[in-house]
């Protein structure tokens, strides 16, 4: 593939109007950041947008799990219709609870507010692309249908939810989807081929408990969870570059005193390698096992467990497949240098599943992801939805295109 597969003069007169109108598409991403969407309670935001697509003349559906979806199809045209699609995602929730307050406030080209990027500047994406993917010039020589996924679940505890529920529905349609592109956040020059797989587990440890000085010698729940942290610690020193352990939540404890019935502590692991993720989660089993034997010291007094709170499976498209050959391509026309990246996204589902795969940003630069503090700045935010415009067109358009 090369650069003038995605710089046609065709798209010209429909790439036009969009450079014009971010302060529109800026007006949508702030509204798509205003309404609460928890994972797990991304109803009220799916129906907003469900509401949008559907003004503008798409059919839209939602299925058991709350994913949103609608489907171009080419026209005119069987064999393209037929043909296995191209899916474009972007989630719906966000990591901040209903109560948060989601409020906007301005500091120069900044725009503050939770959400605003991630995932904000996504879904307002999938405006754009529904809009002109509608278009008679596009869907005339389309060759293939585009699916447009709004999915739930993406973050945290989500353990991409909606992306594992709407793969699983398409394996029981005939053809397979093509290739998928998840749309996440800002960004227009990196492009995320390489999926972080992770692990989420819960320690939890028990015992009898008692009062803090008559039973000052039982073993202690909370001492074993503090000597498994300060293990898991060395662990994730050694464990870097590629991968990385992290206690993120911990608890334990029922009054000041008494010795604790109970302490439990969450772990992210990830990894860039599948192999690697599962060394480690038994590496988290063994330190935990350890750490409630030493407390216990020799007793039975402690018992441990470890269950999962969720995995996501790590995966790489290969730098030379065609789909990357594409999207260096629309990095490359839109006057950017395409770097390369890792991250877990809804692209991880369809890579495990053997469906080449991508994520990238929708132009626009943003921080504080996850944070109250969380903003963006649309300066040249053109430029990255443009580059999300040339690569979704040239997708859904090249003639010839392979896995």
């Amino acid at each position: 593939m090369t650069q003038g597969d995605v710089a046609g003069d065709w798209m010209e007169p429909l790439l036009a109007p969009w450079r014009s109108r971010r302060a529109w598409i800026l007006d949508q991403q702030i509204s798509i950041a205003q309404t609460p969407a928890p994972t797990g309670k991304e109803r009220v935001r799916a129906a907003q947008l469900q509401r949008v697509w559907a003004a503008d003349g798409h059919e839209v559906a939602r299925d058991d799990v709350g994913n949103v979806f609608t489907r171009i199809v080419p026209t005119g045209n069987q064999r393209a219709a037929d043909a296995p699609s191209i899916v474009c995602l972007a989630h719906l929730d966000t990591v901040f609870e209903s109560e948060a307050p989601l409020t906007v406030t301005r500091d120069g080209p900044r725009v503050y507010c939770p959400g605003i990027g991630d995932n904000g500047r996504g879904l307002a994406a999938m405006f754009v692309l529904a809009q002109a993917l509608r278009t008679t010039t596009v869907r005339d020589r389309l060759q293939r249908p585009i699916d447009l996924v709004l999915t739930v679940g993406e973050e945290a505890e989500g353990n991409l939810r909606g992306a594992r529920q709407w793969f699983t529905d398409a394996e029981r349609r005939i053809p397979q989807p093509m290739a998928a592109v998840a749309i996440d956040g800002p960004g227009d020059d990196t492009i995320v081929h390489h999926a972080v797989g992770s692990e989420r587990l819960r320690i939890s440890i028990t015992g009898p408990g008692g009062h803090s000085w008559a039973n000052s010698t039982t073993p202690n729940p909370i001492h074993a969870a503090g000597a498994c942290i300060t293990h898991l610690a060395a662990l994730r020193d050694a464990a870097r570059p590629y991968s990385m352990v992290s206690v993120n939540r911990m608890h334990g404890g029922e009054h000041l005193t008494g010795v604790p019935m109970a302490a439990w502590l969450d772990v992210d692991i990830r990894s860039l390698h599948a192999d690697r993720l599962r060394a480690l989660r038994r590496a988290v089993e063994e330190i935990a096992v350890a750490a409630v034997r030493e407390e216990s010291a020799g007793t039975p007094a402690l018992t441990c467990a470890v269950h999962s709170l969720g995995d996501r499976p790590a995966g790489m498209l290969d730098p030379t497949h065609p789909l990357m050959h594409l999207a260096i391509a629309a990095t490359t026309s839109v006057g950017r240098t395409y770097r390369p990246a890792s991250a877990s996204t809804d692209a991880n589902i369809p890579l495990s599943r053997g469906i080449p795969a991508i994520a990238v940003g929708a132009g626009g630069t943003g921080g504080g992801a996850h944070t109250p503090d969380e903003w963006y700045d649309d300066t040249e935010g053109a430029i990255g939805m443009e580059r999300v415009l040339r690569l979704i067109l040239t997708l859904g358009t090249t003639r010839r295109w392979t896995r």
